[in-house]
């Protein structure tokens, strides 16, 4: 999931954000997003909490992987369903700015970056807005929003490359880096792929990160020590670890006159296929997959 906003103005000294929070799930996974989500707000130096909103699910849209790459043998199905929650806040000003959360149960099981044993762990996504304390206007901000697809084929022990690029319009510098994916603050969180239930506002910050399977994995090595992030473009790349599911976050700082003036965050699970790249054993002058040409080798 992952959440991001667009600033609208200024009413009454109240600032004005349209916000988008985007949930996935797998396809005909039997689950169904919670509706209504819930979404907090919270001071984001105090951690104290300004107020719970009930947002109903906007929309829903399917989007899958139809034409696999010819060069990818036994390529997996790749498909979720994507839930939208669009909404509006109106905040006063703050020094410190503020952290927008919301949080779901449950990841599914078997996560193999996580620890063994842990079953039906949630996830919580949230958004910054900057405060005041570096300049008066920073709060007049548009987050930076994750552009690229959301759809990719990896296959074990094989090359790949993900972009988690972004966008911003207010022009900030962007820094990319592999962060913590957060669980949910309590064990009955409902909806958001638990099966139903009641939706319930998340606990206050500090967020609790997914318990990892360390030494191998960790915040920053989500796959291992073999990927890497590009800070500057957001780009992974590297030799993909073995068959499994692998939790995924990616920070990207807004960087403004050289100060970080807010984060924002995308949390995915990324599915490690037994498949394999045609290309993936040949010299580079033999990449020759998607070419008619020909050679003979001596």
């Amino acid at each position: 999931g992952e959440m991001s906003y667009t600033f609208s103005g200024v009413n009454l000294g109240l600032y004005r954000y349209n916000f988008t929070l985007k949930l996935y799930q797998r396809c005909n996974s039997g689950r169904q997003f919670p509706n209504p989500a819930i979404v907090s707000v919270f001071d984001k130096s105090t951690g104290l909490r300004v107020m719970d909103i009930s947002v109903n699910l906007s929309a829903e849209d399917n989007i899958s992987i139809t034409n696999p790459d010819p060069c990818i043998t036994n390529p997996p199905v790749v498909c979720y369903d994507v839930g939208y929650y669009n909404f509006t806040v109106s905040l006063p000003s703050s020094v410190s700015g503020y952290v927008l959360a919301s949080h779901v149960n449950f990841r599914i099981n078997g996560i193999n970056n996580l620890q063994p044993g842990y079953s039906n762990i949630g996830a919580l996504y949230t958004a910054e807005i900057p405060g005041t304390s570096g300049n008066q206007l920073d709060p007049n901000n548009n987050s930076a929003i994750f552009t690229g697809s959301d759809l990719v084929v990896v296959c074990a022990n094989n090359n790949f490359s993900y972009s988690f690029a972004a966008f911003d319009q207010d022009g900030d510098q962007l820094r990319y880096t592999f962060c913590s994916a957060y669980a949910s603050t309590n064990s009955n969180t409902g909806g958001g792929g638990g099966g139903g239930g009641n939706a319930t506002p998340p606990d206050a910050p500090p967020f609790p990160q997914v318990p990892y399977n360390t030494p191998a994995f960790s915040p920053t090595q989500p796959f291992g020590g073999t990927v890497q992030i590009n800070p500057n473009t957001g780009l992974l790349t590297g030799i993909a670890p073995d068959v499994g599911i692998y939790v995924v976050t990616v920070c990207v700082q807004e960087v403004r006159g050289g100060r970080v003036i807010a984060t924002q965050r995308k949390d995915i699970q990324i599915n490690v296929a037994d498949c394999d790249v045609a290309s993936a054993s040949l010299l580079p002058e033999y990449l020759l997959c998607k070419n008619t040409q020909t050679i003979t080798l001596a």
